[in-house]
């Protein structure tokens, strides 16, 4: 996992590899507590079963077939930078080569899957839910600056300022989303807020644990240059998040339709989160699972992840300043507890506690709002102990955690096929009813 914290780096990619994704992630919390809103922009959506099939078809018969059994990297390369490999560098299959050609014909590349995901709820319940993957004609990506459109649902940065030494940087998100069961989401959210240091990663402190790779100098340009223009960075890294808000104002006002008629009106304000992922691989070659979220307390927030790979556990957490600014601390991971079974088998743990020296940071998965074959997102509350406070300091926010082998395993098909909507098909009977198509979410 490479780290940035880079808001000129929001743009597009090229991505030439079959299997890799690109999304830009918006979330938010309504300040008091009621509402929280998911919404996930993808180019090449990792989710989906088309998308999925013809980049493991393509990769098999190229003769980069590793991690094509098994859930998991355990039966994958997790990073192999053999030049020659068959589609190992983007380089290699730059967009007039033959194999990139290929790819394009057999639908294995994942500018031929943009998608959206659109996820609102209400005390942690789905009140609206969608996961659509339009035609690349209907979609647009700039590789200038962020802007995407998908289907009537776009996303642009409307907002750069500087006053003194303070950058400014503010995100329109416009919504227009309607679902074969006669469910309409439309509105405009907004995140605006200060520009984080880039070199915030750059200095961090490192701490010692159970790591399986340094704390480099993670802000580094070059090596988020390298993974998105070679396809791996400097340690083997074929996954760059960039954490473009770790902390933002967010303005909500939307309206969630039934049949046309409006059913309910959501004006709020809230604290929202803003990051940028780019996977140069299919995700189970680079992990086996993955825990990722952020807690916004007071005074700053913590963004943390987990990921299990195949050359050991990769973890960080971090406690950001509320500006966006400083790097507060550095924490490892002390261990997970309370692992649950869900109705389909994943066991993800519930609660993760964070630590470095005397600070200590506990966080628990409260309540379940999303629960699948291969993915989990929760309401988080965690709570903060130092000497030098005295009393726990709260927060709350939102967890996820993914399994991205069993993405892969066609017996859970039925399941996604149930929820994904391919816009240019006919579809599933299940997304008609609104009774059933609300009782997947």
């Amino acid at each position: 996992m490479q780290l940035i914290s880079d808001s000129n780096r929001d743009a597009r990619h090229p991505k030439t590899r079959p299997g890799s994704y690109e999304w830009w992630y918006f979330d938010g919390i309504s300040d008091d507590g009621e509402y929280q809103i998911v919404i996930i922009y993808y180019d090449g959506c990792p989710f989906s079963t088309r998308y999925v099939r013809e980049a493991d078809r393509f990769r098999h018969k190229s003769g980069d077939g590793s991690g094509m059994k098994g859930d998991g990297p355990d039966s994958g390369t997790g990073g192999n930078t053999d030049a020659g490999a068959a589609g190992n560098t983007l380089a290699d299959t730059a967009e007039n080569a033959p194999e990139n050609k290929a790819a394009e014909a057999a639908g294995a590349l994942a500018g031929q899957h943009p998608a959206i995901s659109i996820s609102v709820y209400h005390k942690g319940e789905p009140i609206f839910y969608s996961l659509s993957e339009y035609p690349p004609d209907q979609c647009s990506f700039s590789e200038d600056k962020p802007e995407v459109t998908i289907g009537g649902n776009s996303l642009r940065r409307d907002v750069r300022e500087k006053h003194g030494s303070e950058d400014f940087s503010g995100y329109d998100l416009r919504i227009n989303e309607r679902l074969p069961s006669g469910d309409e989401l439309k509105g405009i959210i907004t995140f605006t807020g200060m520009v984080p240091n880039e070199r915030m990663f750059g200095t961090a402190k490192k701490s010692g644990g159970r790591r399986s790779s340094p704390n480099r100098s993670n802000s580094n340009a070059a090596d988020a240059d390298q993974i998105a223009r070679d396809g791996t960075g400097p340690d083997g890294e074929t996954h760059l998040w960039n954490l473009v808000f770790p902390r933002a104002k967010m303005q909500c006002r939307m309206n969630l339709l039934k049949n046309g008629i409006v059913s309910r009106e959501m004006i709020f304000d809230g604290i929202g989160y803003h990051d940028h992922n780019l996977g140069t691989e299919p995700m189970r070659q680079s992990f086996r699972d993955w825990y990722w979220g952020r807690v916004h307390f007071e005074e700053a927030t913590l963004v943390y992840y987990v990921m299990n790979k195949k050359s050991g556990a990769d973890y960080r957490a971090w406690l950001i300043s509320s500006d966006n600014r400083r790097l507060l601390y550095t924490l490892d991971l002390k261990n997970i507890r309370r692992r649950r079974f869900n109705g389909f088998l994943l066991r993800p743990g519930r609660e993760l506690r964070f630590q470095d020296k005397e600070l200590g940071v506990v966080i628990r998965h409260k309540k379940v709002s999303d629960s699948g074959p291969f993915y989990c997102r929760y309401v988080t509350e965690a709570h903060l102990t130092h000497p030098s406070i005295g009393e726990k300091v709260s927060g709350t926010g939102i967890g996820e955690y993914i399994r991205p082998g069993r993405i892969h395993r066609r017996i859970f098909w039925p399941l996604v096929h149930m929820r994904l909507r391919y816009v240019d098909s006919k579809p599933h009977w299940v997304q008609k009813s609104p009774r059933l198509y609300r009782w997947t979410w």
